[in-house]
């Protein structure tokens, strides 16, 4: 997949994450303002390549295995594989930590920076990998899928036509320290007060979402059947419900990086639902990285439980 990242950022943050002044050579240092729609980013084309190299390590069987078996019980061949993604993922996020000095744009900031944390931890478990320890590798594949899938919005113009069609959220209400990429950690050691609602919602989502899911996202709105059209048109409601519950669920929580990563997908659950009536293939990659945020929360949720 082409990558290509951007983010629109917008002025407006009131709290200073750096007080002492030090930036840490972050672009992004000065971005306070809210999570939206992402239509360019010079960090982007870096990523395509590196997402790539991983992900044709993961190939090799990773992506088949059994979460549920400890490495107690590993075959030789199994082992193998996971000691090869957690070389693979540790060399990714070595890579990343340029790309999170170079976004201008704080919530891609803290995409790479999440990805960097839970690749990371998910290396360091694999020798004694439990099936608890597969919510890691959750964690840094959905922020991984949502840079690409932002890159590709961007790259493909999706982003930059849609994006006009909704409005502008409302800046954090608290942002993340700075710190050097090198030391990012994981945004959720404890499990947030959010998690329990987060999951229901994304579930009653999945539920109330059927019909369209079976929709061929390949086929552009002026290619559908009456019955296609009327099953876009019913969708998009729900979806708007969706984000604006989302966001707000989001917004209560202390953590910084969930606030901006469920604001970042409503919005791009948004400015998928605008797109419907007018609908093209590369509006796909809205909504797919509207899912990849969402997950990402919700598979951080789960890595925190004990």
């Amino acid at each position: 997949m082409a990558v290509t990242i951007s983010a629109t950022s917008d002025g407006g943050g009131n709290n200073d994450p750096t007080p002492s002044g030090e930036t840490f050579g972050l672009a992004s240092a000065d971005d306070t303002g809210p999570a939206n729609i992402i239509t360019e980013d010079p960090s982007c084309a870096a990523w395509g390549p590196i997402n790539d190299t991983f992900a044709s390590v993961q190939k090799r069987g990773w992506n088949r295995r059994d979460p549920s078996v400890p490495s107690t019980r590993w075959t030789a061949d199994e082992r193998q594989q996971h000691l090869e993604v957690a070389d693979a993922a540790r060399k990714a996020a070595d890579q990343a930590e340029r790309l999170a000095e170079i976004t201008p744009h704080r919530v891609l900031r803290e995409s790479y920076e999440q990805f960097i944390a839970y690749a990371r931890a998910y290396s360091d478990a694999v020798p004694s990998y439990t099936p608890l320890d597969d919510h890691l590798a959750r964690v840094f594949t959905s922020t991984g899928a949502m840079i690409v899938y932002l890159c590709a919005a961007a790259d493909y113009g999706s982003a930059a036509a849609r994006a006009p069609l909704i409005g502008t959220p409302e800046p954090p209400t608290k942002l993340s320290p700075l710190s050097p990429p090198r030391d990012s950690e994981r945004f959720m050691l404890n499990p947030d007060p959010i998690c329990s609602d987060w999951e229901r919602v994304l579930n009653q989502f999945n539920d109330d979402t059927k019909a369209w899911q079976a929709l061929d996202s390949s086929k552009a709105a002026s290619d559908w059947t009456p019955q296609e059209r009327a099953t876009a048109d019913a969708a998009i409601p729900t979806m708007e419900r969706f984000a604006d519950r989302i966001e707000e669920i989001g917004r209560t929580s202390v953590n910084p990086v969930v606030q901006d990563f469920a604001t970042l997908s409503a919005q791009y659950r948004r400015a998928y639902a605008a797109a419907l009536s007018s609908y093209t293939p590369a509006d796909s990659f809205l909504t797919s990285t509207s899912r990849n945020a969402a997950s990402a929360i919700y598979e951080a949720c789960e890595s925190a439980e004990s």
